[in-house]
């Protein structure tokens, strides 16, 4: 495979296969060459999209075409384009060029005096004569079994903003025989957590509490053995801390 072999002379062969050879060497750099141009190195492509930030910030401003118009308020640096020379302006008068013997005045800065405005207090708590304690049921009477909504207000009755704190150890809602003399049952028996809960009154303002009385009665410390109340009339007070309400009526119907 290496001698030629054919009916030509030997010379004729190598002669082609030198010319082939060259040929095709010469196809690869010229592809090498072409692809280099569409590809290009990695070095380029970043010079080529950065853009440099002194070349930016030190370009000079293009200066106004000739029949433009500046806009107001704003400086010209043009020397003027007329060949007359202009006089300069005249010199500000100062007021050390009055005539000898006029005294000089110069007009009075005013002084003023900054006013501060005081914060308004913060609001004080609500003493116990302007704090008024009701109780309310949302029907006059329920049948046995029913579940009747006893209501808890807390009213404002001053003339100013006051902070009262009406946590759930203080208010209270209780169930009395209709003398007056048999407690049956209270809201805080079962459930009374601790902690404040201030709240902001504004005058003629009312918290209203209620909640779903189960018909039973109850205890302090809870126990376990409660029995229905029968009907006939009853007596609701709501409480506040110190404060009792009016009593209002409740009555059960069987």
């Amino acid at each position: 495979m290496i001698e030629p072999n054919g009916p030509l002379p030997a010379g004729v062969y190598w002669r082609r296969r030198a010319f082939a050879a060259g040929a095709s060497v010469l196809a690869v750099v010229v592809l090498a060459w072409v692809i280099g141009g569409f590809v290009g190195t990695a070095d380029d492509h970043p010079v080529q999209g950065t853009a440099s930030s002194r070349g930016l910030t030190e370009a000079a401003p293009s200066s106004p075409a000739s029949g433009s118009r500046m806009a107001p308020g704003s400086a010209s640096s043009a020397a003027p384009t007329s060949g007359t020379a202009q006089p300069p302006p005249p010199p500000a008068a100062s007021p050390s060029s009055a005539p000898p013997g006029r005294p000089t005045t110069r007009p009075a800065t005013p002084t003023t005096t900054p006013t501060t405005t005081a914060p308004p207090a913060p609001p004080k708590a609500c003493p116990d004569p302007v704090v008024k304690v009701a109780a309310q049921t949302d029907a006059p009477s329920y049948r046995v079994g029913e579940r009747p909504e006893l209501r808890l207000l807390v009213v404002n009755a001053g003339k100013v903003p006051c902070v009262r704190d009406v946590n759930r150890e203080l208010r209270e809602l209780l169930i009395f025989s209709a003398d007056g003399k048999k407690r049956l049952w209270s809201s805080n028996d079962c459930y009374a957590p601790p902690g404040a809960e201030k709240r902001l009154l504004e005058p003629g303002e009312a918290l209203v509490f209620h909640l779903r009385w189960a018909g039973r009665t109850s205890a302090p410390g809870c126990p376990l053995a409660r029995t229905a109340v029968p009907a006939g009339a009853y007596r609701v007070l709501a409480k506040l801390g110190p404060l009792t309400s009016t009593p209002v009526p409740l009555t059960l119907t069987s």
